[in-house]
């Protein structure tokens, strides 16, 4: 009987950690990309961007985990301040900024414990984080500069991890299916002006695929779990 019950602990941890590697996967890959597109060469130490991974993945995993076992408040806690302690190293093995923008993160994990059904904070400050902070962190780490071009090319990926994640936190609002569709109007008529490409086309296509499993996949975790591998798929080929 014990067996069965550690088994069953085991398979619910995986799960958070399998999105958490997918999600941290795409943070680190599209500025990855766009890096070798520029042509410079490395910046900083190999342990400076494992310090800004580590932040990254654990970032990662206390959202999701959130979304799915929610863990108690002393192990989440005492992981969070792995991660507090991931930014405050930053402050002086890569810069001060970076710690900051680091440490402004964090605050997204802080709208989880509000109580309000629908987390607009939340979706925000995710949104910011992860589709926009993170990846210019990471493009600074790699090429030794912060760069206003690779903002603008993060435009596309936020609108899309915006429309793609917001049926986790915006699911108790009568009107929400009307302003998740909305946006999913929005996003697509800017990619087909500015991603006219056949890259642009399939990214489109996550789009609609990621809307359909709103609308089809009733499992939370099922849905959570297809959406962060969409948003993937997404972000890959707006990159290429």
């Amino acid at each position: 009987m014990q067996n069965i019950r550690l088994n069953a602990v085991n398979k619910k941890s995986l799960l958070p950690l399998l999105m958490t590697a997918i999600q941290s996967l795409t943070t680190w890959l599209v500025p990855t990309l766009y890096s070798h597109q520029v042509h410079t060469n490395i910046q900083h130490t190999f342990s400076n961007q494992l310090l800004v991974i580590l932040f990254i993945f654990m970032f990662n995993f206390l959202v999701f985990d959130r979304f799915t076992n929610k863990i108690s408040t002393p192990i989440f806690l005492s992981m969070t301040g792995v991660t507090v302690l991931a930014a405050a190293l930053a402050f002086s093995s890569i810069s001060p900024t970076i710690s900051i923008l680091l440490f402004l993160c964090m605050v997204t994990l802080s709208t989880f414990f509000t109580g309000f059904k629908n987390n607009w904070a939340g979706l925000i400050l995710y949104t910011i984080s992860s589709a926009f902070i993170l990846p210019e962190v990471l493009f600074y780490i790699q090429c030794g500069f912060l760069s206003t071009t690779f903002l603008s090319v993060l435009v596309a990926p936020l609108l899309g991890f915006l429309f793609i994640f917001y049926p986790f936190f915006i699911n108790k609002l009568s009107y929400g299916p009307l302003v998740h569709v909305s946006l999913g109007i929005l996003c697509i008529v800017i990619l087909l002006v500015t991603h006219l490409t056949t890259f642009g086309l399939i990214a489109v296509g996550t789009l609609i695929i990621s809307w359909l499993a709103t609308q089809f996949i009733k499992q939370s975790k099922l849905h959570l779990i297809v959406n962060v591998i969409l948003y993937l798929i997404f972000s890959v080929f707006l990159i290429l």
